[in-house]
């Protein structure tokens, strides 16, 4: 791609840099996924075993298996439900498993307590003995459990396309912490490979994991942050400690971050609390912002990419009659090509031909603000039906088969309105375009879509799969009510 095909190559250079740049290590979301279920299902079988264990060692007749077994899986189930609730399983993990052990030894407990009716009413060949040696059982296993798994998360991390490699800038005094705290913390995936440093008395240096003993170390640059750094580290996570930068460093950060191809975390960013686009966790004190959409943003795109090419291929295949209809009645109604081609901006402000069926005369302008009324001068008759019924987006299925779009999302705006977006403006940017969206569908769509941005924001910050089906059912309804 050259540079042309981007809009504002400084604000929107990740679009071209990213096709230069080789596979970085980062933590597949499905591998995510797997690996939570894989703890969840090892913490059920630890905890189960645990409790067989203290069973059998206070029964007094062997053939209980039966409801050595009912009572095993049962407790294996309330620990699994008991550590869910505690939060043992969204990321944050504890300097020196402290954290980690507590969370342990109460699920063992509780699970315990809570099967005190049952060792006492049903299960007559098993001592009540039981109940005191549980406690210890399960929290052995668990604890056994939990260590090798942690072994295994870290070296999952450092494996290729793992985890996230993470560049942490603007540690400062607090730099040794911070790294420490991503090390400990294997099941976010950010795997610190860099700390860059740019303070007057920064040096070249390497900064000590902190724990019982230490291990790792990590390389500190004392260096200006730039692109070329974030890239030759293959960073995919730049995390920002942002007590210790300035705004305009923070903004020259985020921005080498984007050009880089690179998330972008926060840790102690007060500025962020307020942004329903990111999720604190605490880790150790140290509060990180992370991307609210988490390790089932992958799955969600992916799922979403193969509604948008079954359900366009689809429709293409249906509404062929209609697009021969409609092309003989635009040639009838005015002279000019049947097609209306248009540069527009995509994902990551990248450029791509969008397709409409043309409404207006052939002899208009190609590149000024969309008609707002149907009485435009600039519309043809037929165009003003195709309007409304909104007949004239049918073409845009091409794109999205193509890739270029997806039946729900942010409407493409044309590259001159783009070039004057502010920073709130560009995250529309950060989500593939779309045929529909909230905006189309609110009253608000008859005034210029960079004048109704909260449409478009709401929905970088909640989409999903159900929030697109149920705008793809209100656009048919709207459609057949015949819109505004």
């Amino acid at each position: 791609m050259s540079a042309s095909d981007s809009v504002t190559p400084g604000l929107y250079s990740e679009a071209l840099v990213r096709q230069a740049l080789s596979v970085r290590g980062e933590r597949r979301p499905a591998l995510r996924l797997g690996l939570v279920a894989c703890e969840r299902i090892a913490d059920f079988a630890s905890a189960a075993f645990g409790m067989a264990v203290a069973l059998f060692l206070s029964s007094t007749r062997p053939h209980l298996l039966a409801e050595v077994a009912a009572i095993s899986v049962t407790g294996g189930l309330l620990a699994v439900f008991d550590l869910r609730g505690n939060r043992a399983y969204e990321g944050g993990g504890s300097l020196l498993h402290i954290r980690e052990t507590e969370r342990v030894l109460r699920a063992s407990v509780h699970c315990s307590l809570l099967l005190i009716p049952i060792l006492l009413t049903l299960a007559f060949g098993i001592s009540k003995s039981a109940i005191a040696i549980a406690p210890i059982t399960v929290a052995l296993a668990l604890m056994v459990q939990k260590r090798c798994f942690f072994l295994a998360l870290r070296a999952v991390d450092r494996a290729q396309n793992g985890g996230d490699r993470v560049v942490v800038y603007g540690a400062g005094s607090a730099e040794r912490r911070v790294v420490s705290t991503l090390l400990r913390s294997v099941r976010l995936g950010l795997h610190p490979v860099a700390v860059i440093d740019d303070a007057s008395e920064a040096v070249d240096r390497c900064v000590l994991e902190l724990g019982y003993r230490d291990r790792t170390s990590i390389m500190v640059h004392a260096a200006p942050i730039t692109s070329e750094l974030l890239v030759a580290y293959g960073c995919s996570t730049l995390v920002l400690v942002a007590n210790s930068l300035n705004s305009e460093k923070i903004e020259n950060a985020t921005e080498c971050a984007r050009v880089a191809g690179a998330k972008v975390a926060f840790v102690l960013d007060r500025s962020s609390q307020d942004d329903p686009q990111t999720q604190l966790k605490d880790m150790d004190g140290l509060l990180m912002s992370l991307d609210a959409e988490g390790m089932w943003a992958g799955v969600y795109e992916t799922g979403k990419r193969l509604l948008d090419v079954g359900l366009s291929s689809l429709a293409l295949l249906v509404l062929s009659p209609i697009f021969v209809l409609i092309a003989i009645l635009i040639r009838l109604d005015s002279n000019g090509p049947v097609m209306f081609i248009q540069d527009r901006v995509g994902l990551n402000g990248r450029i791509f031909k969008i397709y409409k069926f043309r409404s207006m005369y052939a002899g208009s302008a190609k590149y000024e603000p969309s008609p707002t009324s149907s009485m435009d001068p600039r519309l043809t008759r037929i165009g003003r039906l195709l309007r409304r019924l909104s007949l004239d987006e049918l073409p845009q299925l091409v794109n999205v088969i193509r890739g270029d779009m997806s039946l729900v999302g942010p409407r493409p705006e044309m590259p001159f309105i783009v070039q004057g977006y502010g920073s709130s403006s560009r995250k529309r940017l950060s989500v593939m375009p779309g045929i529909t969206g909230l905006w189309q569908l609110s009253g608000d769509r008859a005034f210029p879509i960079h004048e109704n941005l909260e449409y478009d924001l709401y929905y970088v910050r909640n989409r999903g799969l159900f929030m697109d089906a149920a705008i793809l059912i209100h656009t048919l309804l709207f459609a057949m009510k015949g819109g505004i």
